[in-house]
């Protein structure tokens, strides 16, 4: 045999065994992963959706956004292998949440789902209940998926290091809900000292139910909004209460040119705005919108919060 027959047998091995070598050392690091807990908040072109993964490797999403993405945003963030996802939540019944939550329980291995106890539907406050979250629903029937329903108070662990605590949907004789302030699934998560709290796209009457509900104060590591947290979305008791060290957000930078100031005569003094969060510095804000996924991780003492992409 010459030299050119012999040369592509030769890399074929060549390449094998660079694979083999290579997945060897994926598979070695996943065994010996370290017992954080890891939380994923991702950066998705429409919806939201939040990434769990425990001190003992319990997998919890949460939201899905609203289109498959969230299928390759978890294929990067869990071994490529793995078909595994332990939980799924679902915060709210609005398709733009939901609808990559049907392409994940298509995909994966999904023994429990939580949805909230309370909708807009069921509230009687809107007509019809959205279509993608009805074609949810009838896929984890189809599916026999186990599910259940959360409201406040109620407490889930995750395991023996994580847990989750509902803070909101409260019961209708408790909150008067409306279509700005509807209901939907909003938590605290703690592993050991360290507590993260997620407040979604809560109106400033949520956040202040949700300070004056809480029984104890204590300082939380993060908050996690999907919201952008200028002065008029944010409730100064509920930062009081909690006085988060980091503020994580999702807020579109306008490369607009700022428009000229129209300065008129007036006798009439205007409020001023006073912004809750001003104590914080800048490294302690994360914008998802802006710069991409953001990943915190804890070994319930010490926090870190940093970007992904």
């Amino acid at each position: 045999m010459n030299k050119k027959h012999l040369i592509k047998p030769i890399l074929i091995v060549a390449g094998a065994t660079a694979l083999a070598s290579g997945l060897g050392g994926y598979v070695w690091k996943e065994e010996h992963r370290l017992p954080l807990l890891e939380i994923y908040i991702f950066n998705l072109t429409s919806g939201r959706s939040m990434f769990i993964r425990t001190p003992e490797d319990k997998r919890i999403l949460i939201d899905g956004g609203s289109n498959s993405e969230i299928v390759r945003k978890i294929s990067e963030t869990i071994p490529f292998y793995s078909r595994r996802i332990d939980i799924v939540i679902a915060t709210n019944s609005q398709g733009k949440n939901v609808s990559g939550l049907i392409d994940i329980i298509e995909r994966y291995k999904v023994d429990l789902v939580f949805i909230p106890k309370f909708t807009l539907e069921n509230l009687g406050l809107a007509s019809s209940t959205d279509q993608i979250y009805a074609t949810f629903l009838k896929t984890l029937t189809e599916k026999q998926i186990k599910t259940d329903e959360l409201s406040a108070d109620q407490m889930i662990n995750f395991d023996n290091k994580t847990k989750l605590n509902i803070r909101f949907p409260a019961k209708p004789t408790e909150f008067l809900y409306s279509k700005s302030s509807a209901p939907e699934l909003l938590f605290s998560i703690s592993n050991g000292s360290n507590n993260f709290s997620f407040l979604g796209n809560a109106t400033k009457k949520v956040q202040k139910y949700i300070a004056t509900s809480t029984q104890s104060l204590f300082e939380v590591d993060a908050l996690i909004f999907s919201q952008s947290v200028v002065p008029a979305n944010i409730s100064s008791e509920l930062i009081e209460r909690f006085h988060p060290k980091n503020i994580i957000y999702s807020q579109k930078i306008s490369n607009a040119p700022a428009k000229p100031i129209k300065i008129t005569n007036t006798s009439k003094k205007k409020k001023e705005i006073v912004d809750p969060l001003s104590y914080l510095s800048s490294e302690s804000k994360f914008n998802i919108r802006e710069k991409g996924t953001v990943k915190i991780t804890s070994d319930g003492n010490k926090v870190s919060i940093s970007y992904e992409n």
